[in-house]
């Protein structure tokens, strides 16, 4: 028997929809090939339209099922994610708005706290929790190694630097980082032009 030439693809249709110059029936044969997923072969949809493999093999190249099946394929591949691409982006409008929150109770606390009662640990803590965060919703990384001359932790560093701080020069640093955390608040907001015309 010998088959037919396989049919043109109309440009203006999706490749998976019924083409010109197929029935309805012929197509639902597609389709039940289509949904049987990735996993799907010839001889799954010859068992499943209860038709010989010969048959199936030579509607197969006919109407092009193979290169209509990868089309369809690309297609879901990109509705899932998009799909996801939004979940993520409202999942991180939730955190943003949540850490910008968490982070303007820690601005306002640290303006009030006492420098002589925060030790070196308390301060290390706070800012860590803060900015671990802060990396992780605005996507930079979460692990920085870097290395100053003596071959110390930068970071550490600058906490140790902190500690022999006096009281005053640690009520100015921690006001530079309340400064600093607002300014990023307002960023993520959007409001930062505002606030600064209303506060100049």
């Amino acid at each position: 028997m010998s088959t037919r030439p396989p049919i043109t693809l109309d440009p203006n249709l999706d490749p998976w929809e019924r083409q010109p110059g197929e029935s309805a029936h012929k197509h639902g044969q597609f389709v039940t090939y289509r949904d049987l997923g990735r996993t799907r072969t010839l001889t799954n949809t010859a068992q499943r339209l209860t038709l010989a493999y010969g048959h199936v093999k030579n509607l197969a190249a006919q109407y092009r099922w193979r290169e209509r099946v990868e089309a369809y394929d690309r297609h879901l591949d990109r509705q899932y994610e998009a799909m996801w691409l939004e979940e993520r982006r409202k999942a991180a409008e939730t955190d943003a708005k949540i850490l910008g929150a968490a982070i303007g109770k820690l601005a306002q606390r640290l303006t009030s706290l006492n420098p002589q009662e925060l030790t070196a640990s308390d301060f290390i803590r706070l800012m860590d929790v803060a900015m671990r965060h802060r990396r992780v919703l605005f996507g930079d990384p979460t692990e920085t190694i870097a290395v100053t001359g003596d071959g110390s932790n930068a970071l550490a560093k600058q906490f140790e630097d902190f500690a022999q701080m006096t009281p005053e020069q640690r009520r100015a640093r921690l006001g530079e980082l309340a400064a600093s955390v607002n300014q990023r608040i307002k960023a993520v907001d959007g409001s930062d032009d505002q606030d600064d015309e209303q506060e100049g």
